[in-house]
């Protein structure tokens, strides 16, 4: 195993041992690092050394948990039809697997300073790792001819925002009652599966 592998390793420690503790209800418990680190099986000092301050520690955690999330994501999307029901289905399922999450909920609990810059203001890293993961399967569908020749980018964005949005942000929709939300997304999808072209005057 090279250093880097024993590094890598490491990092994934002290990962799985910090999300261990915040979904426990650790997040902005002041004593965090020490409880990491006794699950790591790591000393303080190299916990920091491969690790970072706790924020750091943070912050690569949820970039893991984004990452695993967009796997749920691509499979949810797999074999999808872009039908309005389909697309209504992946985005009942990808909005609804957000607010489930454990990890998710208690960062938004204990440290939302820290987690809710993630998907709003700093949202641009959001979509563009959804475009990473997202994007080539849309592409494939379309030369596969099974969904219209849409803007993949412009399309990822927009759906991205939309779910971020239900996640993340108070509206006029009641995110807890699921047929609101479908009957949200449904309007929503609508507007890009079943769009057409204007007749000619």
């Amino acid at each position: 195993m090279g250093v880097s592998d024993a590094g890598a390793q490491i990092r994934d420690r002290i990962l799985d041992a910090a999300a261990a503790c915040m979904a426990a209800g650790g997040f902005a418990d002041s004593r965090l690092i020490t409880s990491i680190a006794r699950i790591a099986g790591l000393s303080r000092p190299t916990l920091y050394k491969h690790g970072g301050s706790i924020d750091e520690i943070k912050a690569a955690l949820l970039r893991r948990e984004t990452e695993r999330f967009f796997e749920v994501v691509r499979a949810s999307i797999a074999g999808a039809r872009w039908t309005t029901d389909d697309v209504v289905d992946v985005l009942v399922t990808i909005v609804d697997h957000a607010r489930r999450h454990e990890l998710l909920q208690a960062a938004l609990r204990d440290s939302p300073e820290i987690v809710l810059p993630w998907f709003t203001t700093r949202a641009d890293v959001v979509i563009a790792m959804a475009k990473a993961h997202v994007g080539p399967v849309l592409t494939e569908a379309i030369a596969a001819g099974e969904m219209p020749a849409v803007d993949v980018d412009v399309l990822v964005d927009v759906l991205t925002r939309v779910v971020l949005s239900l996640v993340f942000t108070a509206g006029t929709v009641d995110a807890d009652d699921p047929d609101a939300v479908r009957g949200y997304l449904r309007a929503v999808a609508s507007m890009w599966t079943g769009a057409t072209a204007p007749n000619p005057a």
